[in-house]
């Protein structure tokens, strides 16, 4: 019986315990609150901006070419060189142009010679017309007076044929000097245009001469050389390449969504600004024109761009970061871009808890290295504060705790 009784006694001790414990003070579960940094935020005209990635180009680009056939004498300039409008940058030898040029010369006196000699037989011929005329009078008379003789039988028939014969001599010799002075006009009309064209060679052949040095058509920067000295050249062969250093262009592929507004804001001529950097110098652009095609694959539309001051000094095909201006538009407001979610959703804070807006993204602006974006909503009003962290579990309601040390402007 000893060992029932202490199992009894064991189970009463332990019954005992149980029911002499302290009860533990019931305790309700808080709330968990998220930390968060908000923005207060404000309507205002603000102009979008779009990020675009220019290449630097020009519209005056040239590749000279040889004229003449010659060889190359000197290289006077070199690739990368500036050059300015009328400077020789390349010569050419010009012994075989200048002897061609002597020929034209000779040619043009040769005819020069010829229409005097036309003119002054002109002359000529017009004083022996009046005695060609005078010629076959007299011989006219003649064959009269052999006539009368012969009908009075007083002459031979010989001395009456050749009194015929000399009257048609004279006058064939004066039908010929008659035809000579009719046909001085075109014959000196013929010579004329001989002259003219053996002037305009003479010309070719000068311009051909000063062709043997070539010289820069613009002021510019020389990209190419492609002949070098002792080189056969011949007539359209290409010897320089270069572009006009001050009259550059940047060209930016603007997104196709934008295009619209962009073509309204040149039809109606607002001036839309750029900025980029260059050489650590912050330089401005405007937007001259859209370029007159898409390109085959390409998801937008060219954007020309001019520097609204001189030009810089910069290579060709280089590439920029430009930061376009886009026109105003009212009532919009500048958030974060880690406040947007889904696209189009924001949350404001209001009495420690999210609440979330359907927003219209209206573009991006860029501000001390920053990113933010321009939205418009009705929902939102100037002073709301709204979230500006991105929570992985964001949902209307969600308890938060501010803190950027403002108070909640719920």
């Amino acid at each position: 019986m000893l060992p029932v009784l202490l199992v009894l006694v064991a189970i009463g001790i332990a019954s005992l315990l149980i029911a002499l414990r302290p009860t533990p003070p019931e305790s309700n579960p808080e709330e968990k609150a998220w930390p968060i940094q908000t923005t207060v935020i404000q309507s205002a005209s603000r102009s979008p901006q779009l990020r675009l990635l220019g290449r630097v180009e020009t519209p005056f680009r040239s590749t000279l070419s040889a004229a003449v056939t010659a060889d190359v004498a000197r290289l006077i300039r070199l690739e990368g060189q500036h050059v300015s409008k009328g400077d020789v940058i390349l010569e050419l030898e010009d012994d075989e142009v200048s002897l061609l040029v002597d020929q034209r010369q000779a040619d043009v006196a040769e005819l020069e010679s010829q229409i005097a000699q036309e003119r002054n037989q002109y002359d000529a011929d017009k004083k022996l017309l009046e005695r060609e005329k005078s010629l076959v009078a007299l011989a006219q008379r003649a064959l009269d007076r052999e006539q009368r003789l012969s009908e009075s039988n007083l002459n031979s028939q010989t001395r009456l044929d050749q009194a015929r014969e000399a009257l048609q001599g004279a006058e064939i010799s004066l039908v010929n000097r008659q035809l000579a002075v009719a046909n001085h006009d075109s014959r000196l009309k013929s010579l004329q245009a001989k002259l003219d064209r053996a002037n305009a060679l003479l010309a070719q052949a000068r311009l051909d001469l000063g062709r043997t040095r070539i010289h820069a058509p613009f002021d510019g920067t020389i990209t190419e050389i492609d002949v070098s000295p002792g080189e056969r050249v011949r007539p359209g062969e290409p010897l320089i390449s270069l572009y006009a250093s001050d009259d550059l262009e940047v060209r930016a592929q603007i997104p196709m969504n934008r295009i619209v507004t962009i073509q309204q804001a040149l039809a109606t001529d607002q001036e839309l600004t750029a900025t980029t950097r260059l050489g650590g110098v912050s330089r401005k652009l405007h937007l001259t024109r859209l370029s007159g095609q898409v390109n085959s694959g390409a998801g937008g539309m060219d954007g020309l761009f001019r520097f609204t001051d001189d030009a810089p000094a910069a290579a060709l095909n280089r590439t920029l970061d430009i930061s376009l201006e886009l026109p105003q538009e009212p009532n919009l407001f500048s958030v974060p871009v880690a406040s947007l979610y889904d696209e189009h959703t924001l949350y404001r804070v209001k009495d420690g808890r999210l609440e979330s807006l359907d927003v219209q993204v209206m573009g991006d602006r860029f501000e001390q290295d920053r990113q933010f974006l321009l939205i418009r909503t009705d929902q939102l009003q100037d002073g709301d504060r709204i979230l500006a962290t991105q929570l992985p579990n964001a949902i209307t309601g969600l308890k938060v705790s501010v803190m950027d040390g403002a108070p909640d402007n719920g």
